[in-house]
């Protein structure tokens, strides 16, 4: 209980972990559970009310894993709970809505409550006896009384609208219930409560539409759906009947498969059916056509937009936040006020009012994606806001969003990371915490760098040089991959031709000397030296890539590829220092004398039989030729083109043996070899023909060939 006391609620959800795990493992005793009833229930002298709100608090989070605890002790818990403070009130109003079971199956077989039970005109009464009382949490206790109202009870409208109706007459008590058809053009009711009414009842319709939001799209299409499943297994069950008393106990299996299949359509098809259905009463009857909820949305919207006639800050916040709900239900009424939703996140001078657009916004976006695809550039503003906490809030939205893939990460990432050199440290807390969790993501930082650093090293943005290299050396950090390295160096590289000024050669060499280099990479950088060796020139540049040749002699193997980079480095430098008279073009090629050639490739040996190497040199084969006997009789083997089929009407005397080319390159015998050889380059010393080699009359011109 002595946690609870002033913890955030972060913490509270962190103790609600722990209390779950301390039961599951049966280290809560059921003494102790009585022990906190007993407390609430008989209030002893000396118990103060903030220890009875944190008893409610330890139970809500034992109930969270028992819900049987709330149906059990359901009238002790209305008694005892309702009688104290409103702080009071709204935790055991928390700790009634842990009631509901969250499994889906025991979902279904819970009963609701009926609009007569003794909870629902406690929450009323309660609500209705503190609207005029300042000074107490009334909004906390209004929005948890409301989703109590909505998790148990088996018709909320009707409950709630009743409960709305009483309050606007307390609001307005001057127009009576005819305030609603005209409410856009009329101003504030001037009496002294008029203001903490408005807050109040403006608070509780925002609550209400999330409410009926949450209600119809989880429970209403939950229950359609159990029906129809019932639906379909009672006619199944009909279909099986019929079959047994025609006689066909077994059905074959194509029978069966088939009717499965018709099943199973039949259940997907219903499933649909709900589900647009259900979409199709938000979108319609709740907050906009002939709804209840409905006939508020003009007042919303006159407010959101003349703050100078309702210029506290209070009432604008909630009228925002109202609005925010209701379009939350409607994709029609969230597309029709986005704009002016923008207005007020960009304009309005309430820093509480921005917190809690961007806020919502989350919401919108998770809810209508393809509504606010476009907008996502105004959240991204929102980084430079001039307060702390929209910034620390907008980070924390984006973060959300963008780890869940539901907004881009391109084109607007540059103002995150600017945010990594915020003026205030909880800021750049968090978006270290940001950036250390998209790296788990594979190369999301990797495709974002090069936008980064585009970003960041322009000019315009006015982003001072210390902060530059020192948001670059935390993101590169997350560069540990060598094919990543090797493709950032030639997209930097690239980006030295689109450089407008000295301060972006800086920046750029410098992210290149932050990389680490393999043999690749390093050939990389130096094949793409033409884009940069006219920035070479500058001391600082210069200094950079000498930084680059250091890490290189390190990690590279081939001192060769090393030297050959630095010599080329020093030359550009150098050449780049003088009087400047010497083009590219000349400089150019003016480096490639200075290429230092690798050692020729070992000769790779060929598997043919009877293959020599056909690169010797001349002397050798002079030698060669000189010592060589002369061939012997043997039957060459052809290798001219090939001609065509002789047809079966030539005779064998017009068939003539083509003669042995001099430019053939291949022969089975080596002897042959050499002499094509020395034929072919024209040798001096022509070799006798074989004596052999007579012509003999072929009989065929088939055989001939073969």
């Amino acid at each position: 209980m002595n946690m609870t006391y002033g913890s955030t609620i972060g913490e509270l959800m962190s103790l609600k972990e722990l209390v779950k795990l301390l039961i599951e493992k049966e280290h809560v005793s059921p003494r102790a559970i009585k022990v906190l009833l007993d407390l609430l229930v008989d209030k002893e002298e000396g118990v103060q009310s903030h220890e009875l709100s944190a008893a409610t608090i330890v139970l809500s989070m034992v109930a969270s894993v028992d819900h049987t605890l709330v149906s059990h002790n359901m009238n002790l818990l209305i008694t005892a709970g309702f009688t104290g403070d409103v702080e009071l009130a709204k935790n055991t109003c928390i700790l009634l809505q842990q009631g509901v079971p969250s499994k889906k199956q025991d979902a279904q077989d819970f009963t609701r409550l009926e609009e007569t039970h003794r909870l629902v005109s406690t929450i009323s009464d309660k609500l209705l006896e503190t609207f005029d009382t300042p000074q107490v949490d009334w909004i906390g206790f209004s929005c948890e009384g409301v989703k109590a109202l909505y998790g148990l009870v088996e018709v909320p409208d009707s409950v709630v609208t009743e409960l709305l109706n009483k309050l606007l007459l307390r609001t307005f008590p001057a127009k009576g219930g005819d305030l609603l058809d005209n409410m856009e053009d009329d101003a504030p009711v001037p009496n002294p409560l008029a203001g903490l009414h408005m807050y109040r009842l403006l608070s509780l319709l925002g609550q209400t539409a999330l409410s009926t939001l949450v209600h119809i799209d989880t429970r209403v299409l939950d229950e359609l759906k159990h029906r129809s499943a019932v639906r379909l297994q009672i006619e199944e069950n009909k279909r099986e009947k019929k079959l047994e008393r025609r006689g066909n106990k077994t059905l074959n299996e194509s029978g069966v498969d088939a009717a499965e299949e018709e099943l199973g359509l039949q259940g997907a098809t219903a499933d649909d059916a709900e589900a647009e259905h259900v979409r199709q009463v938000l979108e319609r009857e709740i907050v906009t056509g002939q709804g209840y909820l409905a006939r508020f949305t003009p007042l919303l919207r006159h407010i959101c937009s003349s703050p100078q006639l309702y210029p506290c800050h209070r009432i604008q916040n909630a009228a925002v936040l109202a609005l925010c709900k209701f379009m939350l239900v409607s994709s029609a009424l969230c597309e029709d006020n986005i704009q002016l939703l923008f207005t007020l996140l960009e304009k309005s001078e309430d820093e509480k009012t921005r917190c809690n657009i961007m806020i919502l916004l989350h919401d919108l976006i998770i809810r209508f994606p393809n509504l606010l695809v476009n907008w996502t550039n105004k959240i991204y503003a929102r980084l430079s806001d001039e307060s702390v906490k929209v910034r620390s809030t907008t980070i924390r939205v984006l973060t959300n969003l963008i780890l869940n893939d539901m907004v881009k990460v391109k084109g607007n990432i540059s103002e995150l990371a600017g945010c990594l050199e915020d003026e205030d440290p909880k800021i750049r807390s968090l978006t270290k915490l940001f950036f250390a969790e998209l790296s788990k993501k594979s190369n999301a930082i990797y495709n974002v760098m090069a936008d980064i650093i585009s970003h960041l090293s322009d000019p315009e943005t006015g982003r001072s040089k210390e902060h530059f290299q020192s948001i670059m050396k935390y993101l590169f950090e997350f560069i540990d991959k060598d094919k990543q390295a090797e493709s950032l160096v030639e997209k930097l590289c690239h980006r030295f031709r689109a450089t407008r000024s000295d301060r972006q050669w800086h920046d750029l060499s410098f992210c290149l000397s932050l990389l680490s280099y393999s043999e690749r990479s390093l050939k990389k950088l130096l094949d793409n030296i033409a884009c940069y060796h006219d920035k070479l020139s500058d001391a600082e540049v210069y200094t950079n890539f000498t930084l680059i040749v250091d890490k290189a002699r390190k990690n590279v193997k081939s001192e060769d590829l090393v030297n050959d980079f630095e010599t080329k480095l020093r030359f550009c430098h150098e050449k780049g220092a003088g009087d400047g008279t010497e083009g590219t073009d000349e400089i150019m090629s003016q480096m490639r004398d200075l290429i230092i050639k690798p050692p020729p490739p070992a000769p790779k040996q060929t598997r043919a039989r009877g293959r020599k190497k056909k690169e010797s040199s001349s002397a050798e084969e002079e030698e060669e030729r000189e010592e060589e006997p002369a061939p012997r009789a043997k039957r060459p083997v052809r290798r001219g083109k090939r001609r065509p089929p002789v047809s079966s009407e030539e005779s064998d005397d017009d068939l003539e043996l083509p003669e042995i080319q001099n430019n053939s390159t291949e022969d089975d015998s080596d002897d042959f070899e050499t002499t094509v050889k020395s034929a072919g380059r024209g040798a001096r010393k022509k070799m006798p023909p074989p004596a052999a080699a007579k012509k003999k009359p072929v009989a065929s011109g088939r055989r001939s060939r073969r």
